[in-house]
């Protein structure tokens, strides 16, 4: 009698052998599914390029604004006294104090002001608010609805009639290329007046995206309407924490809706080294009221301390040096010197920072959190 064949298995048990999935049947009409298709094969191609989000409009320029000392620089004397009640969520309180700066009623020197501020975030939430001395409020709320989707609204109410008050709404959508905002101030559904911003940039190449924006103003019966154009050229190679590593640049060309024109150029030019420039024109068809302003400016971060030096075409040449002489205390100088109108300012300052042992017990007990939508 002939033995038996021998039995073989699969390779796989059956519960592991594949499964043929058909696809999902589409819910789009069927005179439509040409267009679907070509959508499709549209989106596909476009995540062939690999292509990037090329960034917020309203970050257009930002590590050139983060270089210079233009939103840095002060004068007089200025005190900021912050602490820390809450790391997880974030909750911090700031006292600010500031004398003698050339910012005072009628243009004389500043007899002293005082502003209190409040900052309350989570991963999702952000909210900012301050009063100052003059009762003058202003207040941020940001919402984050997902990792592409920001919702923004900031508030000013002016303590005096002859400071105008403000209110803002605006959201930012980031897509795989492309990023979108619009923004509405002083916006009134009653009659549409107001101010109202839109925005578009979207990446052609790895390294270089065009946009548009759109600017809408309604005042009364006055109505205005206009166009603006944006380019933006870069190459940023980041290390594994998100930093820019050396010879990486930005540059970015504007024609603003409001007719000006802009361009700005970043470089990082060693590991502690940023340097940009900035080019500001604002044309007119009298020569008399055409103006221009150049201005280069150079970053130096040392292990405890941070300078910025600044010169532009106006004359002025300005610099400022923060020192951290401790985690929670900082120390101040800044300086300008105006060539043209041979004027100069001066101005320091400290910075005292504080946490509570609940915060500091908190902060580390806690993982790592996501940031703000700030």
């Amino acid at each position: 009698m002939a033995a038996p064949a021998p039995a073989f298995t699969a390779p796989f048990p059956p519960s592991a052998a594949p499964v043929v999935v058909d696809p999902p049947a589409s819910s789009v009409p069927a005179f439509l599914r040409p267009l679907e298709a070509a959508y499709l094969r549209f989106e596909a191609a476009r995540d062939r390029l690999g292509l990037a989000d090329p960034g917020k409009y309203e970050d257009l320029g930002r590590e050139v604004k983060l270089t210079h000392l233009t939103n840095y620089t002060f004068d007089g004397a200025r005190a900021d006294l912050s602490k820390t009640l809450s790391q997880v969520p974030a909750f911090q309180v700031t006292h600010s104090f500031a004398a003698g700066g050339a910012a005072g009623p009628m243009g004389g020197v500043n007899p002293g002001t005082y502003n209190f501020g409040a900052v309350y975030a989570t991963s999702k939430t952000f909210m900012q608010g301050m009063v100052d001395n003059e009762g003058s409020v202003t207040g941020r709320f940001n919402y984050g609805w997902s990792p592409r989707d920001t919702t923004k609204m900031s508030v000013q109410l002016a303590a005096s009639a002859a400071a105008p008050s403000m209110f803002s709404l605006e959201h930012d959508r980031v897509g795989k290329d492309y990023t979108a905002s619009l923004k509405a101030y002083n916006p009134s559904p009653a009659d549409l007046t107001g101010s109202y911003i839109g925005a578009y940039l979207q990446s052609l190449t790895p390294h270089f995206a065009v946009g548009v924006e759109a600017l809408y103003q309604r005042q009364g019966e006055v109505e205005d309407c206009s166009l603006g154009y944006i380019a933006k050229w870069h190459d940023v190679k980041k290390d594994e924490a998100g930093a820019a590593l050396k010879d990486s640049w930005i540059a970015t060309a504007q024609v603003m809706a409001q007719g000006m024109w802009q361009a700005t150029y970043w470089k990082k030019l060693a590991p502690s080294i940023d340097a940009g420039v900035d080019l500001l024109c604002v044309p007119a068809l009298s020569p008399r009221d055409r103006k221009a302003v150049a201005t280069a400016g150079v970053k130096y971060d040392f292990r405890t301390a941070t300078f910025r030096g600044q010169v532009d075409s106006t004359g002025k040449v300005s610099a400022l040096l923060e020192q951290r002489l401790s985690p929670a205390f900082a120390f101040t100088v800044a300086g300008e010197i105006d060539h043209i109108k041979n004027t100069s300012k001066f101005g320091v300052g400290v910075a005292i920072d504080s946490a509570s042992e609940e915060a500091m017990a908190a902060a580390m007990n806690a993982g790592p959190q996501a940031p703000p939508p700030i």
